[in-house]
């Protein structure tokens, strides 16, 4: 269990962290990802209006920061199976 708990915690704070310290502007390139996406299903529908794009670089990063910190949380929960 511990193992798992530490692999996860693991992936976490990597994944997490790229995105929240935006590392090698990985939220700036997920966020134009996901603009250019909602424009062409928005041209796929015939929808003439500029589409909004829900995903920004600000939320990218937020949502990194908190799988970041869940990140840690499985770590701390690792180290204490552990060691305690």
């Amino acid at each position: 269990m511990p193992l798992l708990l530490l692999l996860l915690g693991l992936g976490g704070v990597v994944w997490g962290g790229r995105f929240a310290f935006n590392v090698r502007g990985a939220a700036d390139a997920w966020a134009e990802r996901a603009r250019v996406n909602t424009e062409l299903m928005a041209a796929a529908k015939n929808i003439l209006d500029p589409p909004q794009s829900m995903w920004t670089v600000r939320r990218y990063r937020i949502q990194g920061a908190r799988v970041f910190l869940a990140g840690l949380v499985l770590l701390v929960g690792a180290f204490f199976e552990v060691w305690l």
